[in-house]
């Protein structure tokens, strides 16, 4: 594991403290075994993906300073997604943007997303080996819509159990 401390390292710890800065005012409006499976399920399935594009034969992209791992690009995964997601829930549920507002609301962070991963790359926290922005695309509203499906099954979910889900 490749541990150096330059400013792509600086800009997962910035950019996981802004995710973590965003998600703590909201914490509270899911209630805690919401917040701890929306966690777990970012964890698998950006890991998984993400490990399945970095490793042999792809090797797609890595994060940080080299091909190997580095435990700043494990800081970034375990925060800056799951806290990313937990708002994009937040907005999407507390302004109710069902309908035609959702595909809307994907639009909106799918540009987002795509202008963050560019950020990502200028300042050498991604780097492209074979990868192209263009890809992520269709990558973000599919992740977008996968999210949403978990979250609606495991509220459905939660009501059927009597969990009080109340917003504070």
């Amino acid at each position: 594991m490749n541990v150096t401390y330059d400013w792509n390292e600086w800009f997962f710890l910035i950019s996981s403290t802004a995710a973590l800065l965003a998600f703590w005012p909201i914490r509270r409006y899911f209630p805690p075994v919401m917040v701890l499976l929306i966690w777990i399920y970012n964890l698998s399935l950006v890991s998984s993906i993400d490990y399945f594009l970095i490793a042999t034969p792809f090797k797609l992209y890595y994060f940080g300073d080299n091909p190997t791992y580095e435990l700043s690009g494990a800081l970034f995964h375990f925060f800056m997604y799951p806290c990313a997601s937990l708002v994009f829930l937040y907005i999407y549920d507390k302004f109710e943007l069902y309908g035609k507002k959702t595909a809307w609301y994907i639009l909106f962070w799918t540009v987002f997303a795509v202008f963050y991963e560019w950020i990502c790359v200028i300042n050498k926290a991604l780097v492209y080996t074979g990868w192209k922005i263009l890809y992520s695309i269709p990558v973000y509203p599919a992740s977008a819509i996968l999210l949403l499906l978990f979250f609606h099954f495991v509220k459905k979910k939660l009501k059927a159990l009597s969990y009080h889900w109340t917003v504070q």
